[in-house]
């Protein structure tokens, strides 16, 4: 290791500390850090303009070579000797601490703060760097090289009278990637300051693809708010201004509607991407203001979410977080900030009460669909842990659920409403074909609509539990169906108005919580008769009424029944689980037949009683 002491401390030249430590000057080697020297450069041209010289600035950029110049007409640099004998130009562009701006005689509100090293920043870091200076007759003309003099000479000119920045940075500066110079973000910096100062103009010019772009805003930050925001609940920005004792002046802009919070900080043109001060305090106005005017208790990033604003202020001695300006410190934008925003939002609720209605409704809308989305996301995380640990018990406690006494893709949960059906469809498959494959789910009344509730209410539902615990599902989990403890479902209940719509409410949990399970064709009817009828030793099961008036046996004795509860074990297994008289059907999804589920199952009561009063189940196809 090589000896610390005295020698070790170094001093090292303005030019010098420029080049090797450029981070701190413009806040990175690489081409952020490029384009903020051209940021730089034009926020002089931007200060010229905002105390009342020039109106128009020319811009060239050549991608190709990273050549970047800027043109303005207002008073130019001076130029000329000094008191101390040195030449004013060079001193403003070389010498550190040197410029115009460390009082207010010059300059009011300026851009770029008060320590004028912006700009030298600019030429010592460049490659190469010309600067012209137009004034009485004169152009005065200063080239550098890598941080070094070249040329500096004062000849005749016919120039109108403003400034000349041309520069191409270096390379060995800006290290950290190639550098390429963006026309486009360029151009999305001019116009966002022409938004900022009404009546000035900009030119920009790509060399390479021999494009020329202007800007011109006449409306200043409506403009620029209309801009960002082209569709939104308000008809136009609502624009407010204010200002402080101190000389602080404010602008502020705003509409509702955006997708996400999009806000806007500038101050005094420049754009402040990390905020500051006056974002700070328009926060805490927003937030408190909005729940105030509509007695809610909302989140600041709730109230916020929809709303697209910009804050332009001017300030006399502007603060800022480092040399790039990211974010603004000034003590007294807050205040100013909080004012600005909370008698706005109080004028608006007032003069354009109809928009701040449809502001407050869309903001309840959005309020309970996040409520609901919280409530829905832990009903299914609650629902998974529940049911995964049910799931890795070996047996279903349940008086409902009668098992298949072998479980897998082959076997068929039959479900049934209400103890008298199930019990009597127990007796009845004790000698059924293929019985040890054939489970039992009873309902207790009737399920819960799952197309006409909440999701969380829905997985509360003890029915609904017992149905996916029985078929080996978790709502929230992917779909295994390799994994299914039954691989088909029966439908079976009464031949009425009530039966239909037991089977249309399991239908709705399937649709709702596995639509897979009803995709795969694995939902059936297993259709009760209707009646029988005894001739001489042979029965027949009739299952509508069309095949009853229509039937061929015209003698013998006809039991009709009134439900699944009062048919006999006999006739049970008979008509419900013998091949030669079951009605097994399959009921496949077509889009037709979903789309009426999902209408008619909703919250609407009487298109559900019309449909199900004319179906006959029998040849239903989902």
């Amino acid at each position: 290791m090589d000896k610390y002491d005295a020698n070790s401390i170094e001093t090292l030249d303005f030019v010098t500390a420029i080049r090797k430590r450029i981070e701190m000057y413009m806040g990175s080697a690489d081409n952020q850090g490029v384009l903020q020297c051209i940021r730089e450069v034009i926020s002089n041209s931007i200060d010229e303009f905002s105390i009342g010289y020039g109106n128009k600035i020319e811009i060239t950029v050549d991608t190709q070579k990273n050549i970047f110049s800027c043109r303005d007409y207002a008073r130019s640099i001076p130029f000329g000797k000094r008191a101390d004998g040195s030449e004013a130009m060079i001193a403003t562009l070389m010498s550190p601490h040197t410029g115009g701006k460390f009082n207010d005689k010059q300059y009011g509100a300026a851009v770029i703060g008060m320590n004028g090293t912006g700009i030298k920043g600019v030429a010592l870091s460049s490659e190469d760097f010309c600067a012209r200076s137009y004034r009485d007759g004169k152009c005065a003309e200063l080239i550098l090289h890598r941080g070094e003099k070249k040329k500096y000479e004062v000849t005749p000119s016919k120039e109108p009278q403003g400034t000349y920045i041309e520069f191409c940075p270096s390379t060995d500066v800006y290290h950290l990637e190639e550098i390429h110079m963006s026309f486009k973000d360029i151009c999305q910096m001019c116009e966002d300051w022409s938004y900022l100062n009404k009546g000035l103009t900009f030119v920009l010019t790509d060399v390479v693809n021999n494009k020329t772009v202007t800007y011109y805003s006449k409306n200043g930050v409506s403009d620029f708010i209309r801009a960002k925001l082209k569709s939104a609940i308000q008809k136009e920005p609502f624009v407010y201004y204010t200002e402080d004792n101190e000389g602080n002046k404010m602008e502020i802009a705003f509409l509702w509607g955006s997708k996400t919070e999009m806000s806007f900080v500038f101050t005094n043109g420049l754009h402040n991407l990390n905020g500051g001060t006056s974002l700070t305090g328009a926060k805490t106005a927003i937030t408190r203001t909005m729940n105030n005017l509509a007695g809610e208790k909302f989140t600041g990033d709730f109230v916020r979410n929809n709303l697209c604003y910009v804050i332009n202020a001017k300030v006399p001695h502007a603060s800022f977080s480092d040399q790039t300006k990211m974010r603004v410190n000034n003590g007294s934008l807050k205040p100013l900030a909080d004012k600005a925003f909370t008698e706005a939002l109080k004028q608006f609720s007032t003069t354009h009460r109809d928009e701040f209605e449809k502001v407050l409704s869309l903001l309840t809308k959005i309020n309970k669909a996040n409520l609901a989305a919280e409530r829905e996301y832990n009903a299914v995380l609650n629902h998974e842990k529940e049911m995964t640990v049910a799931a890795k018990k070996k047996f279903i406690t349940s008086d409902k659920l009668r098992e298949a006494r072998v479980l897998g893709p082959e076997s068929t949960l039959v479900v049934v409403e209400g103890d008298s059906a199930g019990g009597s469809i127990s007796t009845g498959r004790q000698k059924a074909e293929n019985g040890d494959h054939i489970g039992i789910l009873m309902l207790r009344g009737k399920a819960i609509n799952a197309l006409a509730n909440p999701i969380e209410k829905v997985l509360e539902n003890e029915e609904v539990k017992l149905l996916l615990q029985a078929l080996g599902l978790i709502y929230g989990q992917r779909y295994n169906n390799k994994k299914l403890r039954y691989g088909k479902i029966a439908i079976s209940s009464d031949a009425d108005f009530d039966g239909a719509h037991v089977g249309l409410l399991v239908m709705s949990i399937l649709q709702k919580l596995c639509p897979e399970f009803i995709q795969e064709g694995r939902l059936y009817w297993l259709k009760a008769p209707i009646c029988k009828l005894d001739y001489k030793g042979k029965t027949w099961y009739y299952y509508s009424e069309d095949e009853v008036n229509n039937r061929s046996q015209k003698e013998g004795n006809i039991v009709f029944y009134k439900g699944l509860g009062q048919m006999s074990p006999k006739d049970l297994q008979e008509s419900l689980f013998n091949s030669k008289y079951q009605h097994l059907e399959q009921l496949m999804p077509s889009e037709e037949g979903i789309n009426a589920l999902l209408s008619l199952m909703g919250e609407e009561v009487e298109p559900r009683k019309e449909f199900v009063q004319q179906i006959d189940f029998g040849g239903f196809e989902l």
